[in-house]
């Protein structure tokens, strides 16, 4: 089969659904060769003017080369829509931001994002933040997924006092749940700093049910969730959440991070 045909099938992957490839690959696989009539077939297969035009370049790049059995088209174009699927799965990712708003489109709230992740929760939710303050909507979201079942776990820095304790007095942001969600903090005994006279846990994210996962610059504050300028990611397929989960559960059981 020649470049252009492969090109031509691969430029479609990319731009059309996996599922409109193969009913093209269906209606030309028995075809000996190209020939107008596998050219209608594979043009024809869906009417959707996408797709059409896709099915188009590949059929005028399987002309030059007319022998090639429409076994092996379909194979590539079946093929490459796989290749394409599996690749959109493992990067389904998005761009979240908080700030002034532009012309470019895509681009996701982190108050919408953080409010659509706890709500949607039906097993595990994990927060990261350096400070919170503020989010008393947050903590209403967090105390209702507690409630339908949810395993609530936030591990915390108190910034004025690094590696220090967590201390829970009325003012705190989620002194409502701190009974019924796990706090975890880093303790200043475990902390090594190289290149600084401190270190400090200053990573933000949100993990959900091991499958999707925020990492973001926004603090748990109404700051960094409404007004300032913040910029993260939206992960919601292949396997980095689920690292990411592991990662920290891990420096939970080696001690790095303490209950608190």
């Amino acid at each position: 089969m020649s470049d252009l045909v492969t090109d031509a099938i691969v430029e479609a992957a990319i731009h059309v659904p996996d599922d409109l490839l193969a009913a093209g690959a269906a209606a030309i696989e028995a075809s000996p060769r190209w020939s107008p009539s596998s050219r209608s077939a594979l043009i024809g297969a869906i009417p959707a003017t996408h797709y059409r035009e896709h099915a188009t370049k590949i059929s005028q790049a399987w002309a030059r080369t007319p022998e090639t059995p429409g076994a092996a088209v379909a194979a590539a174009m079946r093929t490459a829509a796989a290749t394409a699927a599996a690749v959109r799965s493992e990067h389904n990712t998005s761009l979240v931001w908080t700030g002034p708003s532009t012309e470019v489109t895509g681009l996701r709230s982190t108050r919408s994002v953080l409010s659509t992740l706890v709500a949607n929760a039906t097993r595990s939710l994990v927060l990261v933040s350096f400070t919170s303050y503020d989010v008393a909507e947050l903590t209403a979201a967090l105390a209702d997924a507690i409630a339908r079942g949810v395993n609530v776990s936030l591990i915390l820095e108190t910034p004025d006092d690094p590696g220090g304790p967590l201390t829970f007095g009325p003012t705190h942001p989620f002194e409502p749940i701190k009974a019924t969600a796990r706090f975890y903090r880093w303790p200043l005994e475990t902390r090594e700093a190289f290149f600084a006279k401190a270190a400090r846990l200053h990573a933000k994210c949100v993990i959900a049910d091991r499958s999707s996962a925020l990492i973001t610059s926004a603090n748990l504050t109404s700051a960094g969730i409404n007004d300032n300028i913040e910029l993260g990611v939206l992960i919601e397929a292949g396997p980095l959440p689920e690292r990411l989960s592991q990662h920290l559960e891990l420096l939970i059981e080696s001690g790095t991070l303490e209950p608190t």
